[in-house]
């Protein structure tokens, strides 16, 4: 199985990702928002879900997953994944490796994706300092990205993603996350 994960970075153009008939479709955090046709919304932090849990049960459709027990507790219409905050890739649960994009690559895994295309995933502020696609989360949302520690979990990610015959490919232009293969979208679905 193929799965296509849109993170929020700077550069993911909602527009870039057409509805994937036979993929699986997962969309992180507030991508959701540009992609009600996704499969799953996929988001860590029980803050996150707070601030939002109220419009994604209105307008979201997929199915909605979280590590946060205390999440999933309080809104069961959440799926919970047991998880670890470990570095790499889980086999048998969910580890997070820093943020939820790199939480939803072990999640696809976890679904019994073996190719995983990347999109969203510039892991550095875009060219005007900008965090996500969509401007800031409120407060008290956490404001801050250690693109260095998320960059280095990503290369003990890649390397059991490799050892694991799962093939990830990041289809995002610029992208300062080198340790997966690079290509284009367009190039992936063809």
């Amino acid at each position: 199985m193929t799965a296509v994960i849109c993170a929020t970075g700077p550069s993911f153009k909602p527009f870039d990702v057409p509805p994937c008939r036979g993929f699986r479709v997962i969309a992180v955090n507030n991508a959701w928002q540009d992609m009600l046709y996704a499969d799953v919304l996929y988001a860590c932090d029980y803050l996150w879900w707070r601030q939002y849990i109220d419009i994604v049960k209105k307008a979201f459709k997929g199915a909605l997953w979280t590590q946060d027990r205390s999440a999933a507790e309080r809104w069961p219409v959440l799926n919970h994944v047991k998880h670890h905050a470990g570095e790499g890739l889980s086999l048998k649960m969910l580890n997070t490796n820093g943020n939820s994009g790199m939480g939803a690559i072990n999640l696809a895994y976890l679904f019994g994706a073996r190719r995983i295309l990347l999109v969203g995933f510039d892991m550095k502020l875009g060219p005007h300092g900008e965090r996500h696609y969509h401007s800031d989360h409120p407060k008290p949302l956490v404001q801050n990205q250690v693109f260095d520690e998320w960059i280095h979990k990503g290369h003990k990610l890649a390397k059991d993603l490799k050892a694991a015959n799962c093939e990830v490919i990041n289809c995002t232009p610029g992208s300062a996350l080198q340790c997966f293969p690079m290509s284009t979208l367009e190039a992936e679905l063809a």
